[in-house]
């Protein structure tokens, strides 16, 4: 019989957290699922871990032999393996309450136009303990709007909050139509960072979406999750383009496309603050043309982003100054 959810944990070198993930995975009150685990060429314990937990539990392995170098590469393969109707794709690193999988389901199959619906998640440590919610990252956005539940329509979603920022902002605590996901995540392979924030907003256009404020997703941070690792260069040039391309699908008033673009400038002056850091070659250049599609005052943002890091550059060679003279002259 053909089960009603395909449950994909796709792993990189996080057998420290597997033990937890697939107990709780495997602890869901709702049982109508299949596992499938895809290990990409991970360099710990991962291998011997899953190949011994598939003697006990049932699950669908595949462990590659090279590394994709993309984890949006292994989510479309696990997609096209699955069976099911609705795909849960739970990361290696996070973990669930048992009640997560009944409770979204629920929230879908009431209503036939929502496509995607996700919870709130609590924000965890290395060692899985609760030190805070994820109402802190929608909180620029909206104070108010993610305390509660709400179902709404899905072009409104996107063109409204989505396009600020990845208001979705882990796969684990997300249940989407499988049909939907294939056809949206084409192209989430181009993204390192923000491949699912790219497919959220396509599956969107499409659907309706569902949010439950209870935090049963524990979503954990850690020094080798992939926004750890990814530079922020990267990630800023990504933000812009997924912007932009929400903006060149659906209508985004101009306020709401300003409000986008400040948060970009944020993340941008989080990447360039720092005076040190080596920019590519072109990477401005880059920068400054998505963020001209995105509102006609970016201009003026990056102007002054350029002018506040000669800024701080000045600043960081008088303090190496007073360093190295023993000067005590104070720089406002």
């Amino acid at each position: 019989m053909v089960p009603l959810v395909s449950v994909l944990v796709p792993n990189f070198n996080h057998a420290r957290f597997l033990a937890q993930r697939l107990d709780s995975i495997m602890g869901q009150t709702f049982r109508d699922f299949e596992l499938i685990v895809l290990d990409d060429c991970s360099t710990d314990n991962s291998r011997a871990m899953l190949e011994e937990y598939a003697t006990r539990i049932p699950m669908q392995l595949l462990l590659n032999e090279k590394n994709s170098g993309n984890p949006f590469l292994q989510w479309r393969r696990g997609a096209q393996m699955a069976s099911g109707k609705y795909l849960w794709i739970a990361e290696s690193d996070d973990f669930a309450d048992p009640r997560l999988l009944a409770t979204l389901l629920a929230q879908m199959r009431c209503r036939s136009q929502v496509g995607l619906a996700y919870c709130q998640s609590n924000y965890v440590n290395d060692l899985g303990q609760v030190i805070g919610s994820w109402l802190y990252y929608t909180d620029d956005v909206d104070r108010k709007r993610w305390k509660k539940g709400f179902v709404n329509d899905g072009t409104n979603e996107v063109s409204h909050f989505l396009v600020q920022r990845n208001t979705i902002p882990n796969a684990s605590a997300v249940l989407v139509k499988r049909g939907l996901f294939l056809a949206a995540s084409d192209g989430a392979e181009l993204h390192r960072l923000s491949g699912d924030w790219w497919t959220w907003a396509r599956v969107l256009l499409n659907s309706d979406i569902a949010f439950v404020a209870e935090p049963l997703n524990y979503f954990r941070s850690h020094s080798l999750s992939v926004r750890g690792t990814t530079k922020l260069a990267a990630g800023c040039i990504e933000d812009l383009n997924v912007k932009c391309y929400i903006c060149s699908q659906v209508f985004v008033p101009s306020g709401i496309r300003y409000r986008a673009l400040k948060d970009s400038v944020a993340r941008l002056w989080e990447c360039i603050g720092s005076p040190s850091l080596v920019l590519a070659e072109g990477w401005f250049e880059e920068i400054q043309r998505q963020a001209k599609m995105l509102h006609w005052s970016a201009p003026f943002w990056l102007l002054w982003l350029k002018a506040k890091r000669r800024l701080k550059r000045f600043k960081v060679l008088v303090y190496f100054a007073r360093f190295v003279t023993g000067t005590r002259c104070r720089i406002s």
